[in-house]
């Protein structure tokens, strides 16, 4: 009973802690329907919001689609887009690493920035070595239904609307990444690791063609991590020293 009542109680506690992140994913969603049914068509528009579940690889997608592009290449270059889950499920791994492979097969569909951010968040937090997968759960599904319906609101609005462009609907992506990464940065370590992630990647962005920024980005920003990181243990040794 006690384990019920801890996991419904995780359950609730992941759902208002996704509350106000919700609020953003609402244009975005909404966006991404408007922009989508612009090439594809309402079902398949909704289809993918419920089998890919990755705002940002289904804006890339749905402009791909418009421009012509090949199935192939969408298939890769959201593949290439979604690495970085790689490094979030790492990061998350330790506090889920007692929890059972169904569980984790589970809560990994449902991750996705927004929850990843919230949840090991909310893990740190606790400073507990294991977090509880209700938590997760609760985050996920919580976006994942709202998701759909954000993007059927868009996808019906956006049949009558010719140019959605112009109406700077393109900027809810970045705008809602924004929101969830600044409050996080809350030490010069992260910032430098921020900026150096940003400088990266628009530099790439500008030089390199395709989304290899993204890429670079990434790895810019870890590779700055892990040097700041290897100086402050060095240094902190040499104190103990």
């Amino acid at each position: 009973m006690q384990g019920n009542h801890n996991a419904r109680d995780e359950f609730r506690t992941g759902l208002t802690k996704s509350l106000p992140v919700m609020l953003g994913v609402v244009p975005f969603g909404i966006a991404y329907g408007i922009l989508a049914v612009q090439s594809l068509t309402i079902g398949e528009t909704l289809l993918m919001s419920v089998v890919v579940f990755a705002g940002a690889s289904q804006f890339m997608a749905a402009g791909m689609f418009a421009s012509g592009v090949g199935g192939i290449t969408i298939v890769l270059s959201t593949l290439l887009i979604n690495v970085r889950h790689l490094v979030m499920g790492l990061s998350l791994s330790p506090y889920l690493s007692e929890t059972s492979p169904w569980w984790q097969r589970l809560v990994a569909f449902g991750m996705v920035d927004e929850s990843y951010m919230i949840s090991i968040t909310h893990y740190r937090e606790q400073g507990r070595p294991q977090g509880s997968p209700h938590f997760l759960l609760a985050s996920g599904l919580s976006l994942y239904v709202l998701w759909f319906l954000a993007t059927l609101v868009g996808a019906v609005a956006g049949a009558s609307i010719s140019d959605p462009l112009k109406w700077g609907l393109d900027f809810a992506m970045p705008a809602t990444f924004l929101t969830m990464l600044l409050p996080q940065v809350v030490s010069r370590r992260q910032l430098a690791v921020v900026s150096a992630a940003a400088i990266a990647a628009v530099g790439a962005y500008v030089l390199i063609p395709g989304k290899w920024y993204i890429i670079i980005a990434v790895v810019a920003g870890v590779a700055t991590g892990i040097i700041l990181e290897t100086r402050a243990e060095r240094r902190a040794e040499g104190e103990v020293l």
